[in-house]
């Protein structure tokens, strides 16, 4: 890795992933070599059983290493743990089925003049899905949306899209208050972003839907309601502005 300090650090968080993610990271290196920006690709394998780890080190991409950490601890654990080895100035995080086509970060980019936490939507005016998700799971999306709306992100329009950028400083003081590991760990942070005052960009993007994804859409969705109670709790005991450290890893 010849790059320190790059403008820019992506996080893939990656289970099982060694059939997809070797077109996801040729296409995020070669949208920011074109474009001359500093960069560095961190690939979290959250304890996959596939060769996940082995297909990205034989990838040979000069500025992407991959980490991992031996188990599966879920999808916000793995995106924390590549936040906390990250690098850049800006910090985005994106799914490794390339669901968001990178090219979608300039569109983010755009924002950060402005903003410090800048979030890809599928749900605004101008938002363009491709490839759309059968009606169970749309039915179940929006109606979890209208509860996170109601409960704890009022006038976010789609707070579970993994494409997501921060500044370092803010990605820092957010992720180290986290404490939800699995499907609801977006909703988490972006509450904590919004108690410490951070103004969130919702911007549209382009997305696809990936066939062969493998979330159960009635599990899921039943452990990310309770996770969303989680939240709402820990926020009205005051346990996102409280000083400190509850990440271990940041302290």
């Amino acid at each position: 890795m010849g790059i320190e300090s790059p403008l820019i650090s992506v996080v893939v968080p990656a289970y099982n992933e060694a059939e997809r993610i070797a077109k996801t990271l040729k296409e995020i290196a070669a949208y920011f070599d074109e474009r001359k920006k500093t960069y560095e690709i961190l690939v979290v394998d959250d304890g996959s059983r596939d060769k996940t780890t082995t297909v990205v080190e034989g990838l040979h991409l000069p500025n992407c290493r991959v980490i991992n950490y031996g188990t599966n601890r879920g999808k916000g654990y793995a995106v924390n743990f590549g936040v906390k080895n990250a690098r850049g100035e800006w910090i985005l995080f994106t799914d490794a089925d390339n669901s968001t086509p990178i090219n979608q970060f300039e569109h983010l980019h755009r924002q950060t003049d402005s903003h410090q936490v800048i979030i890809g939507s599928r749900y605004l005016k101008d938002s363009r899905i491709t490839i759309r998700q059968g009606v169970p799971r749309i039915a179940m999306g929006r109606l979890g949306n209208l509860l996170v709306q109601l409960l704890v992100l009022p006038g976010l329009h789609d707070t579970q899209c993994g494409f997501k950028l921060f500044s370092r400083r803010a990605a820092q003081e957010i992720f180290a208050l986290q404490t939800i590991w699995r499907w609801g760990f977006d909703m988490e942070i972006l509450r904590i972003a919004k108690e410490h005052g951070y103004k969130i960009k919702e911007v549209p993007i382009t997305w696809q839907n990936d066939e062969q994804s493998r979330i159960q859409s009635s599990r899921v969705f039943i452990k990310t309601l309770f996770e969303l109670m989680a939240i709402k709790r820990n926020s009205l005991l005051g346990r996102y502005k409280k000083a400190g450290c509850r990440t271990p890893d940041y302290c």
